[in-house]
Protein backbone atom coordinates (compact mmCIF):
# COMPACT_ATOMS: atom_id res chain seq x y z
CA UNK A 1 0.00 0.00 0.00
CA UNK A 2 3.01 2.59 1.18
CA UNK A 3 4.66 1.77 -2.40
CA UNK A 4 1.39 2.41 -4.10
CA UNK A 5 1.27 6.14 -2.29
CA UNK A 6 4.40 6.86 -3.59
CA UNK A 7 3.80 6.00 -6.74
CA UNK A 8 0.98 8.15 -6.96
CA UNK A 9 2.66 10.75 -5.60
CA UNK A 10 5.75 10.43 -7.80
CA UNK A 11 3.52 10.56 -10.87
CA UNK A 12 1.39 13.81 -9.36
CA UNK A 13 4.88 15.43 -9.17
CA UNK A 14 6.09 14.39 -12.74
CA UNK A 15 2.76 15.84 -14.02
CA UNK A 16 2.96 18.91 -12.51
CA UNK A 17 6.56 19.65 -14.10
CA UNK A 18 5.97 18.68 -16.95
CA UNK A 19 2.46 20.68 -16.60
CA UNK A 20 4.79 23.96 -15.45
CA UNK A 21 7.08 23.41 -18.60
CA UNK A 22 5.03 23.13 -21.47
CA UNK A 23 3.45 26.13 -19.40
CA UNK A 24 6.40 28.03 -20.11
CA UNK A 25 7.45 26.79 -23.71
CA UNK A 26 4.76 29.00 -24.93
CA UNK A 27 5.73 32.15 -22.94
CA UNK A 28 9.60 32.47 -24.20
CA UNK A 29 10.25 36.34 -25.54
CA UNK A 30 12.93 35.95 -27.81
CA UNK A 31 13.58 37.66 -31.27
CA UNK A 32 11.17 35.57 -33.77
CA UNK A 33 9.10 34.37 -31.56
CA UNK A 34 6.89 36.47 -29.26
CA UNK A 35 9.14 39.15 -30.29
CA UNK A 36 9.75 40.64 -34.52
CA UNK A 37 13.17 40.74 -35.24
CA UNK A 38 13.77 44.04 -34.94
CA UNK A 39 10.75 44.92 -32.88
CA UNK A 40 9.74 48.85 -32.44
CA UNK A 41 10.86 50.09 -34.94
CA UNK A 42 8.10 53.46 -34.50
CA UNK A 43 9.72 53.30 -30.94
CA UNK A 44 12.80 53.40 -32.41
CA UNK A 45 12.19 56.68 -34.86
CA UNK A 46 10.09 58.27 -31.46
CA UNK A 47 13.54 57.61 -28.97
CA UNK A 48 15.65 59.07 -31.86
CA UNK A 49 13.40 61.84 -32.23
CA UNK A 50 13.31 62.91 -28.87
CA UNK A 51 16.42 62.03 -27.41
CA UNK A 52 18.95 62.91 -30.44
CA UNK A 53 17.30 64.76 -32.43
CA UNK A 54 18.03 63.21 -35.37
CA UNK A 55 14.40 61.36 -36.03
CA UNK A 56 12.70 61.26 -39.23
CA UNK A 57 11.41 64.66 -40.48
CA UNK A 58 7.69 63.63 -42.47
CA UNK A 59 6.46 62.92 -38.81
CA UNK A 60 5.68 65.00 -35.84
CA UNK A 61 6.55 63.39 -32.36
CA UNK A 62 2.72 63.09 -31.82
CA UNK A 63 2.40 60.53 -34.69
CA UNK A 64 5.35 58.92 -34.11
CA UNK A 65 4.09 57.93 -30.09
CA UNK A 66 1.05 56.72 -31.89
CA UNK A 67 2.87 54.64 -34.21
CA UNK A 68 5.16 53.30 -31.09
CA UNK A 69 2.02 52.65 -28.74
CA UNK A 70 0.64 51.16 -31.60
CA UNK A 71 3.67 48.41 -32.08
CA UNK A 72 3.85 47.80 -28.72
CA UNK A 73 0.72 47.22 -27.94
CA UNK A 74 1.22 44.30 -30.55
CA UNK A 75 3.70 42.32 -28.25
CA UNK A 76 2.03 40.04 -25.34
CA UNK A 77 1.90 42.20 -22.54
CA UNK A 78 4.61 39.84 -21.21
CA UNK A 79 7.33 40.21 -23.45
CA UNK A 80 7.07 44.05 -23.97
CA UNK A 81 9.97 45.17 -21.13
CA UNK A 82 11.99 42.44 -22.98
CA UNK A 83 10.91 44.04 -26.44
CA UNK A 84 11.97 47.17 -24.69
CA UNK A 85 15.53 46.03 -23.27
CA UNK A 86 16.36 44.72 -26.96
CA UNK A 87 15.44 48.06 -28.36
CA UNK A 88 17.92 49.75 -26.17
CA UNK A 89 20.59 47.21 -26.89
CA UNK A 90 20.29 46.95 -29.91
CA UNK A 91 18.22 45.14 -32.79
CA UNK A 92 18.73 41.26 -33.00
CA UNK A 93 19.30 40.55 -36.86
CA UNK A 94 17.48 37.09 -37.47
CA UNK A 95 21.48 35.16 -37.47
CA UNK A 96 21.70 36.50 -34.05
CA UNK A 97 23.74 40.12 -34.63
CA UNK A 98 22.97 42.63 -32.83
CA UNK A 99 23.25 46.06 -34.60
CA UNK A 100 23.29 49.95 -32.54
CA UNK A 101 22.27 53.17 -34.55
CA UNK A 102 25.95 54.39 -34.76
CA UNK A 103 24.24 58.19 -35.42
CA UNK A 104 23.18 57.98 -32.10
CA UNK A 105 24.48 57.03 -28.40
CA UNK A 106 22.47 54.46 -26.84
CA UNK A 107 19.30 55.02 -25.71
CA UNK A 108 18.98 55.99 -21.72
CA UNK A 109 17.45 52.95 -20.26
CA UNK A 110 14.79 54.76 -17.85
CA UNK A 111 13.42 56.80 -20.67
CA UNK A 112 12.77 53.66 -22.89
CA UNK A 113 11.53 51.21 -20.16
CA UNK A 114 9.50 54.27 -19.35
CA UNK A 115 7.67 53.86 -22.73
CA UNK A 116 4.84 51.68 -20.95
CA UNK A 117 4.06 53.80 -17.89
CA UNK A 118 1.14 55.57 -17.81
CA UNK A 119 2.21 58.75 -19.14
CA UNK A 120 3.24 57.61 -22.11
CA UNK A 121 1.60 54.28 -23.77
CA UNK A 122 0.10 53.11 -20.64
CA UNK A 123 0.44 49.60 -21.29
CA UNK A 124 0.15 46.29 -19.19
CA UNK A 125 3.85 44.30 -19.06
CA UNK A 126 4.38 41.02 -17.53
CA UNK A 127 4.51 42.56 -13.84
CA UNK A 128 0.32 43.62 -14.22
CA UNK A 129 0.95 47.09 -14.62
CA UNK A 130 2.52 49.49 -16.82
CA UNK A 131 5.80 49.66 -15.42
CA UNK A 132 9.05 47.50 -16.39
CA UNK A 133 11.49 47.92 -14.22
CA UNK A 134 15.10 50.14 -14.94
CA UNK A 135 18.32 48.19 -14.76
CA UNK A 136 20.57 49.31 -12.05
CA UNK A 137 23.98 49.69 -12.10
CA UNK A 138 26.07 51.19 -9.47
CA UNK A 139 23.40 52.15 -7.47
CA UNK A 140 23.05 54.67 -10.81
CA UNK A 141 20.31 54.30 -13.42
CA UNK A 142 21.79 53.32 -17.30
Amino acid sequence: MAFMSQLILSAAVLLAVLAATSATVGTQCVPGSDIPYNPLQACRDLLSTKICSIGPVYASVGMLKRRCCNQLSRIPAYCRCEALRILMDGAETPQGVFEDMPSCPRFTRKYTMGLVDPDECNLETIHGSPHCPTPITGGVDV
